[in-house]
């Protein structure tokens, strides 16, 4: 079997890294409204994929999150780092916790893809089950230098990682072309592509609903979106898995981010394939 990586840009030949199975781990939903059509056309796939590996007598172990806390609005403006953590707006729209906005979206999300014949996951962890993990994560990134604090947050500083864009094929200049016009949230980032690890409860996240205890701060927080799926993905495949799934819209910033952190904290890549 060939795939094309978007890792490499070309079609290799696919072998799993180990012989316990295919490690796969695919970004799941953020439940906080129904998944359209669209969003539902990403799972079916991956379920083909699946399916095939598994005809070809590999056995797998996928892995898909649910993101139930981090995901700001701002990603649909290319910054990832600004906005309204979408499970608050939720929370505010239908005049429920975050909790049950997250409760109410996985089953939701669940009839469907039963209903679309889509196979279950072999794991299925939500980001807020995972809060040490994180922070564990962010604390092995300052430990190592490639994270720094400030008031407002924990950012990665990607000047400490060379190959930051390997996934994108972008320079550090086409990142920052046409920063400048939008609103400063952090004076004290070192470069304005630096991402945040963890926010704490202050400046625009002040009112925050979903915050938890942390060794930064006396000042609750909650974790960026990238640090959860890094977090996730070592929990249940290992530093380094066989495949990583996502839309293509992630490449830029999303799975670029989850790289540079995981490399840095794990001294090991993170997966062999990117899809």
């Amino acid at each position: 079997m060939r795939l094309y990586n978007t890792l490499t840009r070309s079609l290799e030949e696919f072998t799993p890294d180990t012989g316990a199975g295919v490690g796969i781990y695919q970004c799941g939903p953020t439940v906080y409204w129904s998944q359209q059509l669209g969003n539902l056309r990403a799972y079916v796939l991956v379920d083909f994929f699946v399916r095939s590996l598994e005809l070809h007598s590999y056995a797998t172990l996928l892995v898909r999150n649910y993101t139930d806390v981090g995901h700001l609005s701002g990603d649909n403006e290319g910054d990832a780092d600004k906005g309204v953590d979408r499970m608050e707006k939720a929370s505010a729209r239908e005049s429920l916790t975050p909790l049950q906005i997250a409760d109410k979206y996985i089953e939701q999300f669940e009839t469907d893809t039963t209903l679309l014949r889509i196979k279950k996951p072999n794991a299925s962890p939500r980001a807020t089950e995972h809060i040490e993990e994180m922070i564990a994560m962010v604390q092995a990134l300052l430990d190592k230098g490639y994270a720094y604090q400030t008031d407002l947050a924990i950012y990665f500083d990607i000047s400490k990682k060379e190959d930051y864009t390997k996934l994108s094929g972008q320079t550090l200049e086409d990142l920052t072309a046409g920063m400048g016009h939008g609103e400063i949230t952090d004076t004290n980032k070192k470069n304005s592509s630096d991402f945040s690890l963890w926010f704490f409860k202050a400046g625009s996240h002040i009112h925050a609903l979903q915050t938890w205890k942390n060794p930064f701060s006396e000042t609750e927080g909650f974790p960026g979106w990238h640090i959860e799926c890094s977090a996730m993905s070592k929990k249940y495949l290992g530093s380094t898995f066989d495949i990583h799934i996502g839309g293509v819209e992630h490449i830029p910033i999303h799975h670029t981010n989850e790289i540079a952190q995981s490399e840095a904290a794990n001294d090991a890549p993170l997966a062999n394939f990117w899809l």
